[in-house]
């Protein structure tokens, strides 16, 4: 039985309008999960990248020079490009890339499936993809996963429908997505490659037509070299530099690899976590039975990638945010496994009873998952740092301070949005803001140190560290820190999360100067603050602005 075409009884108009109507549902309840509160997220960390590479680099520079913190060089490119072109971009253009392939996976992967499974199998599925935090998170995060799981996705499917029925139409589609899979991200690679193990296999128990398709497929294979040549060639150099520190000789700890099944299950509870895998389990042995190529080819990929990636052996594989990063392009298959087990407990020629069952326990799925993952948590819901590492490594409890070091400012101030400078864009230094913010409640706007106000780019949520700037924000509070190092110094880190990068003396020193000359001068320049303790400094922006309106010119 060939892969793309599983017998399934013609569907009934009854069947086909609940299925378009679960599919819509589906797609909107993951929209509403991927834009919550996306305008107000701060953008740092490795989110900023792309970001310095753009205004930083020429595009020919950008195109041929591969480095260490991955940037992505096509999607550097795009920016750089935009900004040429006289287009100020924003957090939402730089995580448009993200959004958009995030919202075609809600459409095109259920889609996809129709015919290799049996409906209730696709709406659940269409569920799964919709809720995993996983595939939400990256789907909002200015960085390449979500397109390189796309494009990788649409790669091993026109390569099976290419490898079942001879039609070159496909095999050009595989070698134009798995090459731009591969360009987004360096590490598809093993993943977009494992169709050939799958394709090797079959040619062993094949009886006939085996030389013209062994034929065929070393012809498919030279297309895909020639099309990763295309744009590694340029950037060989930066490439086999980049290959040569990324490569490490590493293990990979029993805790991570626990750390990364419960964030691919989507919820830091043990329990459900362990129940997401049995049933991940037992619907790949359902679909052995009844789906056999379907099982295989899934499992294929699924192999091959691990197998490739463990080769590869790419620096930070003992990190579970990293390792979970890299094994992403997995995880659609992996919920089609966990939908096709749930649709299949109740009886064997499910009728519409049945699949009013099955549909049943879809939704208690639903209710499973957004109960226990992160999403419900209040942390998730109105911070502005839903993109820290922290709270995409949803599988540990957060950090956390003392109460009695905790300002008290934080516990009294007026509404509206807070202004924090300096703040430090590596996610490692900057946990003491969320923390505050779960106190408060406030919306939070930050002024960086290490990011450089540039014409090109106009950020919702930063603010350059000036007294002008400031007042033109929409902030109502600006609370600068004196001594941030020491307030990170005191965070308290929980059992579970893995270390962190500690703050290197000359960061503590920047750190420290820049809040004490801010402060200074805005001293100088506003009069003394409202609110000052040993830490912080705080000015009500409002009676600033009342102040400078009513003062004589």
């Amino acid at each position: 039985m060939a892969l793309g075409t599983a017998p399934t009884e013609p569907p009934s108009k009854r069947d086909r309008r609940f299925l378009y109507l679960a599919l819509y549902g589906s797609f909107m309840a993951g929209l509403g999960l991927r834009l919550w509160n996306l305008r107000g997220q701060v953008i740092g960390g490795d989110e900023l990248h792309a970001v310095r590479a753009a205004l930083r680099m020429t595009l020919p520079e950008i195109l041929t020079t591969y480095s260490l913190t991955d940037n992505s060089i096509p999607l550097t490119a795009l920016f750089r490009l935009w900004m040429d072109w006289g287009i100020t971009l924003s957090e939402l253009a730089f995580r448009l890339p993200s959004i958009l392939c995030g919202l075609i996976a809600l459409i095109a992967m259920p889609r996809a499936m129709l015919g290799k499974v049996d409906r209730v199998a696709v709406e659940l599925y269409g569920v799964l993809l919709a809720l995993s935090p996983c595939m939400v998170l990256y789907s909002r995060i200015a960085r390449s996963y979500m397109p390189m799981i796309l494009l990788s996705f649409g790669a091993v499917l026109a390569f099976e429908a290419w490898w079942r029925t001879r039609t070159w139409r496909y095999g050009v589609f595989y070698v134009v997505l798995a090459a731009l899979a591969v360009w987004i991200h360096l590490g598809a690679a093993p993943f977009v490659a494992s169709p050939f193990l799958f394709a090797a296999g079959d040619l062993i128990w094949r009886r006939g037509e085996r030389f013209a398709r062994m034929r065929d497929l070393v012809i498919l294979g030279a297309g895909l070299g020639l099309a990763f040549a295309a744009f590694l060639l340029p950037a060989r150099e930066s490439l086999e530099k980049l290959i040569a520190n990324k490569r490490r000789e590493q293990t990979i700890p029993l805790d991570t690899v626990w750390d990364v099944l419960r964030m691919e299950a989507g919820t830091p509870s043990h329990t459900v976590a362990i129940l997401f895998w049995v049933a991940a389990l037992a619907g790949l042995v359902l679909l052995l039975r009844d789906r056999p190529r379907v099982a295989l080819y899934t499992l294929t990929l699924a192999a091959g990638h691990l197998i490739g990636m463990r080769m590869l052996s790419p620096f930070g594989l003992g990190h579970p945010l990293v390792l979970n990063r890299y094994l992403l392009p997995v995880l659609p298959f992996i919920l089609l496994w966990v939908a096709y087990a749930l649709r299949r407990p109740w009886v064997r020629d499910a009728g519409c009873s049945g699949r009013m069952a099955q549909r049943y326990v879809g939704t208690f799925l639903f209710l499973l998952i957004i109960w226990t993952g992160p999403f419900l948590s209040r942390g998730f819901r109105k911070s502005s740092f839903m993109h820290h590492n922290d709270f995409v490594g949803f599988f540990a409890s957060r950090a956390t301070l003392p109460a009695e070091v905790v300002p008290e400012i934080y516990r009294r101030l007026p509404r509206g949005p807070v202004l924090e400078a300096p703040w430090p864009t590596a996610w490692d230094f900057g946990r003491v803001f969320y923390i505050y913010q779960g106190i408060h409640g406030r919306r939070v706007m930050v002024s960086a140190v290490d990011l450089p106000g540039d014409p090109r780019i106009d950020l919702r949520n930063e603010v350059t560290p000036e007294p002008q700037a400031i007042l033109a924000s929409r902030a109502r509070t600006l609370v600068v820190h004196v001594k941030l190092p020491w307030e990170e110094d005191r965070v308290q880190v929980p059992p579970g999360r893995p270390p962190t990068r500690r703050m290197r003396p000359k960061a503590r020193q920047d750190l420290r100067r820049a809040g004490e000359r801010l402060a200074a001068r805005l001293a100088r320049e506003w009069g003394p603050p409202n609110y000052a303790d040993g830490v912080v400094r705080a000015w009500d922006l409002e009676r600033v602005r009342a102040g400078r309106e009513t003062s004589p010119p």
